[in-house]
Formats: C-alpha cells, sequence, structure tokens
C-alpha cells in the first residue's frame, strides 16, 4: 500500500499542484526571471537565456512577487528540462523562508494547470 497521495490535474499525475503566472519571481545565476508555472517542487521559465542545461545544479537565491520585496534563500535545484529558452527547475530542499512565501502565494492562486 502506497503512502505516496497523487493529485491528478489534467488527467496526468503530479506530485504538487501547479499554478499558472501571478507575478512570481526567482533570482538565479546573477539573474531574475518571471516564472511561468511554479508548484512547491520547482518552476518553468519560458524567457531564460542563460547557460544551464539538463542536469545542472543551481541555488535559488530569490523568490518572490513581481510588484513586492524579493525573499533572500538559499534553495539547491537541479534543471529536470531544457529546450530553447525554457527550463524546467525542481527545488532540492525548501527553507522555512521559501515555504511559507509558496504555501501563501499557492494558496491564493485559483488556476492550477500542469507542468513537465
Amino acid at each position: 500500500m502506497s503512502t505516496t497521495m497523487d493529485l491528478r490535474l489534467n488527467d496526468e499525475r503530479r506530485k504538487h499542484p501547479r499554478a499558472g503566472r501571478m507575478g512570481l519571481v526567482v533570482r538565479l545565476e546573477g539573474q531574475t526571471y518571471e516564472v511561468t508555472n511554479w508548484s512547491m517542487g520547482g518552476f518553468l521559465l519560458d524567457d531564460y537565456h542563460g547557460k544551464l542545461s539538463t542536469g545542472a545544479l543551481v541555488t535559488v537565491v530569490g523568490i518572490g512577487c513581481r510588484k513586492t520585496e524579493m525573499y533572500e534563500v538559499s534553495l539547491p535545484a537541479r534543471v529536470v528540462r531544457s529546450g530553447k529558452n525554457t527550463i524546467a527547475v525542481n527545488y532540492l530542499s525548501l527553507d522555512a523562508k521559501a515555504y511559507d512565501f509558496l504555501t501563501d502565494a499557492l494558496n491564493q492562486c485559483g488556476e492550477m494547470r500542469s507542468l513537465v
């Protein structure tokens, strides 16, 4: 018997519900990017012009909303998919500040959609 709960969104199995664009930004590799889709497990950037590729380890150093201050964090993450100007990133762990911020933001979002 499995103890893992799978959420089903758009007939696909997802570990975390995905939220659409709502002004979430992340800072990594010295740049700030607006996130296309995000969840408690990671995010998608569709306007990425850096050098990270699939499998790369990266540290997210800031997270916030476009119109508010950015929280300083240190979140280890891995690029799980990359394409032309696009990367999908999964967090390897979340600190308490990032977890609280993402939980609040996800609870305020009415639109959930699938990613990765």
